[in-house]
């Protein structure tokens, strides 16, 4: 049985081999939020690990990766009146996302893949990510996956086929 590209079911051991291979390391980051009275408020997170999961399975025969575990909270003020949310401000969620992809760093990883779930983070993440960068030594990426997934969709629109093959992100 080939080896989860999940840093949660990894050992350290797991992790340093990991590390030491090169691995790139995406990072999901999503948000618990409402998404009305049909679907649960962990959406955005359940979908990004998804995505994470899927696109690193797809790579891993090819490319060390390992998918950290999800950031499951976000900017989310703007779902705060409908129930359910969970939110940072702006610099507590550049603070936990600094400590994270230290975190990272240290354990001898230089490349990151932030993945995001959810539009309301994404100009928080734009901001202060070139930051970030300069700050930990990263060499870093970050896309939102239902961005990258335009081009496909719109293809598959087109052709009036079915969507079988994902896009692949451009590694760090």
């Amino acid at each position: 049985m080939a080896q989860s590209v999940m840093w949660k079911f990894l050992t350290a051991a797991d992790l340093r081999a990991k590390a030491q291979a090169g691995a790139i390391v995406v990072l999901p980051v999503a948000s618990m939020e409402q998404h009305g009275p049909h679907l649960p408020v962990g959406v955005d997170t359940i979908l990004t690990e998804a995505v994470c999961r899927s696109a690193a399975e797809s790579i891993a025969a090819d490319t060390p990766v390992v998918v950290a575990p999800t950031l499951w909270c976000g900017m989310a003020e703007h779902h705060m009146a409908f129930g359910g949310t969970f939110t940072f401000d702006i610099p507590t969620y550049r603070a936990v996302l600094l400590c994270l992809l230290k975190s990272v760093e240290r354990h001898g990883f230089s490349r990151v893949l932030i993945v995001n779930g959810h539009g309301g983070n994404i100009a928080a993440l734009s901001a202060f990510l070139p930051d970030i960068a300069r700050e930990t030594g990263l060499k870093m990426r970050v896309t939102t996956y239902f961005d990258q997934a335009t081009a496909a969709m719109a293809e598959c629109w087109r052709t009036r086929r079915a969507c079988t093959t994902p896009a692949r992100p451009r590694p760090p």
